[in-house]
């Protein structure tokens, strides 16, 4: 075993603490009461506190929770890859970072340099990179890397013996940076200049990004280990919360196929099932499998605000006719649809009831929900939820709202294409 590995599989012992059942019921009802502060002396107030109590503790065998954590939502590209090259560059002992696509332009260079530096320094550095996403990526840059003292992983290459199709559209779509094990970033941007802003790249598309500190970070960090390490996958597995007065309960969910993990699909019927008054949901590639359709659907029924923001303009057409395909059920329930066109949308995140927020790498798609390994970071944080409600509204700006009208009055060339479309992105 080379010493990279072995060191992983060390820092992977020292993360695979178990807590004690009662840490994490203490930090939900922490929680509860700094976020619901101001309203338990009311009725109204104490019944949504404890309707959301419920909720988390529903939740809480889903994924790892902590407590004490700061959240911040990035919603501008060069922001974030400010924000990530600085932590780089100010990294100490270790650096985590897994990615769909990186593209060796200006952003993917400088991301790798920042890296190769930390290596060089002595920091433990950890790439893991999807075979399919980042095949652009040269294999000499790559060993520039490893020659530094970094660890890097391909995942699932395309290429294999005895590995059957399906199992090669299995990708690691996940998009996490962690540093020192104490900052964390996760989110729907990739490493490339399409997801910066006119500083740094062409903005072509509007993303979403969380920057994080705290306890959370290193049960990020675990999740990008067990991975690269193939380790069996441990439930509860996270150190123990830190106390931080004034911090965001955050909870890491995980899909995964391959270890039958479904937790992030589990958390949002859970919320949609329990939302009390209105949920946003935003989506690039909006075609939600019938599980969730059906909740969609309940929930906007018995009276939630349940409006979808997906894409107008769309990197992949094939996509939006299929996500039309399934607009009229959900429209007859009562969910409000809206097609981003100013710009092209990427932003996978979700905000209930103005207190719980959830951003990460999951689509609405068959893709995320059968195929791909996804990440999602949940927290009950008002400045989170409020951050991404107005985030919504301002993308309603530049957004056409869909009509039950309209869509009915299709011609039958659409709905022909609209039916394939989903067909096809079914397989």
């Amino acid at each position: 075993m080379s010493r990279g590995r072995t060191s992983l599989r060390e820092g992977l012992r020292r993360l695979s603490w178990t807590p004690p059942a009662g840490d994490s019921r203490a930090s939900v009802e922490a929680a509860i009461r700094r976020v619901f502060a101001p309203h338990l002396g009311t009725p109204e107030g104490a019944r949504r506190a404890g309707a959301w109590r419920k909720t988390l503790r529903m939740l809480r065998p889903l994924g790892a929770v902590s407590q004490g954590n700061a959240v911040r939502v990035l919603f501008d590209g060069d922001e974030v890859f400010e924000a990530m090259w600085a932590a780089l560059a100010a990294a100490q002992r270790s650096v985590c970072l897994a990615t769909y696509i990186l593209e060796p332009d200006r952003v993917g260079e400088r991301t790798l340099a920042e890296l190769e530096a930390a290596a060089a320094r002595g920091c433990r550095v950890l790439l893991v990179l999807d075979a399919f996403g980042a095949r652009g990526v040269p294999d000499e840059r790559l060993e520039r890397l490893r020659a530094a003292g970094a660890q890097v992983e391909r995942f699932n290459p395309i290429v294999r013996w005895r590995a059957s199709f399906f199992s090669r559209l299995v990708r690691n779509h996940r998009k996490v940076l962690v540093v020192d094990e104490e900052r964390a970033f996760c989110g729907g941007l990739n490493v490339t200049e399409d997801y910066a802003g006119p500083r740094h790249g062409t903005g072509l598309f509007r993303d979403t990004q969380l920057a994080l500190e705290g306890p959370c970070a290193r049960d990020l960090a675990h999740l990008i280990e067990r991975d690269a390490l193939d380790a069996p996958a441990r439930r509860h597995a996270h150190l123990p919360p830190a106390v931080r007065e004034g911090g965001s309960l955050v909870q890491i969910l995980d899909s995964h196929v391959r270890r039958h993990r479904r937790a992030i699909q589990k958390a949002l019927r859970v919320t949609l099932g329990r939302a009390l008054e209105r949920c946003t949901l935003t989506s690039p590639y909006f075609v939600p499998p019938a599980r969730l359709r059906r909740a969609l659907q309940h929930a906007a029924r018995r009276g939630v605000d349940v409006r979808v923001l997906t894409a107008g303009r769309s990197d992949v057409p094939l996509v939006r006719r299929a996500s039309q395909h399934l607009y009229g059920r959900l429209l007859r329930a009562g969910v409000r649809i809206f097609e981003l066109e100013a710009r092209v949308l990427h932003a996978k995140s979700v905000s209930v009831d103005g207190v719980y927020a959830a951003v990460g790498s999951f689509n609405l798609d068959h893709w995320s929900d059968r195929r791909n390994l996804e990440v999602s970071v949940n927290v009950l944080d008002r400045g989170a939820a409020g951050a991404l409600e107005e985030q919504f509204r301002r993308d309603l700006e530049g957004a056409r709202e869909v009509q039950l009208e309209e869509w009915s009055r299709r011609s039958w060339a659409e709905r022909a294409l609209g039916w394939l479309a989903y067909q096809v992105l079914k397989l």
